[in-house]
């Protein structure tokens, strides 16, 4: 039965329709999202008496407060909705393959001659996808050998075909050409006619046959070209067609599986192990296994049979929407609770026989995988639960050790600084709330110190504004504010065409911001005070925030002098070389008022600035990579801010762990877990940090093209 009055008020107005349903928790935060033919019958059935739900379901109801739902006009409708949905908010409840940044496709261009590129998305631009795989390396692999036998193009030039017969034009010359695979066999060198249209479609043909398994045309091709060589008398290029052959049999032969019929099949099975689910994929095309691929889905929760056939229902549904190959049959282990969408996947459930053999053969193959990533599913252990306990008591915390964020700095000789943020939740690593930071305060110079004040703060003052500023109100500015504005404005500068917005602490005004439309695309922020008895938590930084809110404009302009640079970069502003043509004169009117010298040109992309899930939750402990200087400058901050977090910082030499107010360093036997867990943490943030360091550098050091 439903728990509260809104969730029977949500129950009475749902409708007996395609849609899309999200289940909320008391904080608001969507734990699960689902699709249904009836949304009447399908969310009531969650909260009926007798209904025999899963252990996974039961935990899931016990945490609903509230549900919303979207209506669609057809199951097809609601499928693509809740597939988008599940992808941008990631549902703790859901079970979900890991992101879809992580696979690739292999495209094959629309063009005379066409390109072969390794991709990360699809586009409607008329190419030829296939996909998706898991590891690129891999299609690059095969792509090696593919261009002994086949000589196509992976180059960026653009080649068009003219009507001269043998004539072309080249455009978006990003190298000079032919390239040295034309001079080694490894391409027929289309960008200096050496081969015609249809010869060179001839060679994307076959290696897109190749690709789709239907490598015995290829074969066929291959020799009809060969004899008829032979024939002309050309025997040099009738022995390199031989040998093209020999490759292409070898590769067949490694291929062979042993399967009934010539039917094309994917064969699926799966494992589940500590919330995981390790799935392996045979994709067999004309009785050959042409590609195996291997995802991971987070399954959390996932104990008994009813939750298993969710988890191989949920893999189906996610692997066929992103799919570009689809097959006659699917070979599962078990029943689904209800057929995907796509219409064309018929599901056989093997007892005996060869297409047993192969289902047995992918669940060993899913064992093999789920092994290799025994690194990853360990952390998940209660082993790190117990070491977070176990830190907790050494720390005298009163709080259990949820949340557990490291941080670290990174440079060569002073360039390319940057800060790491990473996070343990009960011990474990979560890679998606880990955050790197370019530090914007020191330039060219080694500061690890200043560095780390810079990351600290951009960090707590998000804390700050989340959770400290809640009783502070931005309103606009009421006839009651035009004195406290006056007194504490420069006289001299107009406030023509302002539009001021106070700050109220107890309904008292402590400070204010002007916002100044030049044009709907132009707008300038000036006039930020705060009262100095107020200042030290960034409530400069809480006006800001509401004053963003207030404008429509993607970028928001300001004129600060040069000594509070510093603060509005923390804030995320930038430096700019000039300001829009509007607000030249703007420039010209403070330095004329104020006769100030040191002014600088700053602007506030909003699009750069989102919402961001690792911000938005406080942590029960800070670790800082170092020693007593490193606390000192945590210390310091949060002092200022007014906050109180516990942190401590770990300085490598003696793996001494040093804690506010006291003057001995704590040093832990190097069997404690506790240790382990801070020693992980404390890695992580420096590998994170040196990540990024290294591909800042690379960045700078690259060549720009011309």
């Amino acid at each position: 039965m439903p728990k509260t009055d809104k969730i029977k008020e949500v129950l009475k107005k749902l409708p007996d329709a395609p849609g899309v349903y999200k289940m909320l928790d008391g904080e608001g935060k969507i734990i699960y999202i689902g699709k249904a033919k009836s949304l009447k019958k399908r969310v009531k059935q969650y909260f009926q008496k007798n209904y025999e739900h899963s252990t996974r379901t039961k935990k899931l109801v016990e945490k609903i407060e509230d549900i919303k739902f979207t209506s669609v006009d057809s199951e097809l409708e609601a499928n693509i909705l809740e597939h988008n949905l599940i992808k941008d908010v990631q549902p703790k409840y859901n079970v979900i393959m890991k992101d879809g940044k992580s696979y690739v496709y292999i495209k094959i261009t629309k063009e005379d001659f066409p390109r072969i590129q390794i991709v990360r998305e699809i586009k409607k631009d008329k190419a030829k996808y296939i996909g998706p795989k898991t590891a690129a390396h891999k299609i690059k692999d095969t792509f090696k050998i593919l261009k002994k036998i086949f000589p196509f193009r992976h180059c960026s030039l653009d080649i068009q075909l003219l009507e001269e017969p043998n004539k072309v034009k080249v455009t978006k010359k990003t190298i000079k050409y032919p390239c040295l695979d034309y001079y080694i066999k490894r391409c027929a060198a289309p960008c200096i006619g050496k081969c015609t249209k249809e010869e060179y479609q001839a060679i994307i043909k076959n290696v897109e046959n190749f690709l789709h398994g239907k490598a015995d045309g290829v074969l066929s091709d291959l020799t009809n070209q060969m004899n008829e060589l032979a024939k002309n008398k050309q025997y040099e290029k009738a022995a390199k067609m031989r040998d093209k052959i020999g490759k292409v049999r070898d590769i067949l032969e490694k291929q062979k599986v042993q399967d009934d019929g010539q039917t094309d099949k994917d064969v699926i099975n799966y494992l589940i192990t500590h919330e995981k689910a390790y799935f392996n994929l045979f994709q067999i095309r004309g009785g050959k296994l042409i590609g195996q691929e291997n995802f991971i889905l987070n399954a959390s929760g996932a104990e008994d049979k009813t939750e298993e056939t969710e988890v191989l229902q949920a893999f189906i549904e996610q692997y066929y929407n992103i799919a570009t190959d689809i097959p006659k049959e699917v070979l599962i282990p078990h029943k689904i609770g209800e057929e995907p969408v796509e219409p064309k996947l018929k599901f056989i459930i093997p007892q005996k026989g060869n297409k047993n053999k192969l289902l047995n053969m992918s669940l060993n193959n899913a064992r093999i995988y789920a092994d290799r990533n025994k690194a990853s599913w360990q952390e998940d252990s209660k082993l790190n639960e117990d070491a977070a306990k176990e830190l907790q008591k050494v720390l005298k915390l009163k709080e259990p050790l949820k949340r557990i964020e490291c941080y670290d700095i990174s440079h060569l000789g002073g360039t390319d600084t940057v800060g790491s943020m990473v996070v343990f939740e009960k011990g474990v690593p979560k890679n998606k709330l880990y955050r790197k930071f370019k530090i914007k305060t020191v330039e060219n110079k080694p500061d690890d110190y200043k560095s780390m004040e810079e990351v600290l703060i951009r960090r707590f003052q998000k804390i700050v504004m989340r959770f400290r500023h809640k009783d502070l109100k931005v309103i606009k500015a009421r006839k009651k504010d035009d004195k406290f504005i006056k007194d504490h404005t420069n006289k001299t500068i107009s406030r023509k065409g302002k539009q001021f917005y106070v700050i109220e602490k107890k309904k008292k005004t402590i400070g204010f911001i002007a916002i100044k439309e030049h044009n709907p695309k132009t707008i300038e922020f000036t006039n930020l005070y705060v009262l100095e008895k107020e200042r030290g938590t960034k409530i400069g930084f809480k006006i800001i925030r509401e004053a963003l809110r207030k404008t429509t404009a993607k970028r928001v302009y300001a004129i600060c002098r040069r000594e509070l640079l510093d603060y509005y970069t923390l804030f995320g502003f930038e430096e700019i070389k000039k300001l829009p043509e509007e607000m030249h004169y703007r420039v010209a009117e403070i330095k004329k008022h104020r006769k100030l010298k040191n002014l600088v040109l700053i602007a506030y992309d909003k699009l750069k600035h989102k919402e961001d899930e690792s911000f938005s939750k406080i942590p029960d402990l800070i670790v800082i990579d170092g020693g007593k200087g490193q606390l000192g400058i945590a210390e310091k901050i949060m002092q200022n801010l007014h906050i109180n977090i516990p942190h401590i910082s770990l300085a490598k030499e003696m793996e001494e762990i040093f804690i506010p107010g006291k003057k001995d360093s704590i040093i832990l036997d190097r069997t404690s877990n506790a240790l382990k867990l801070l020693q992980r943490a404390r890695d992580e943030a420096h590998r994170f940090a040196i990540s990024y360091n290294k591909n800042l550098r690379s960045k700078r050091l690259r060549p720009k093209r011309k």
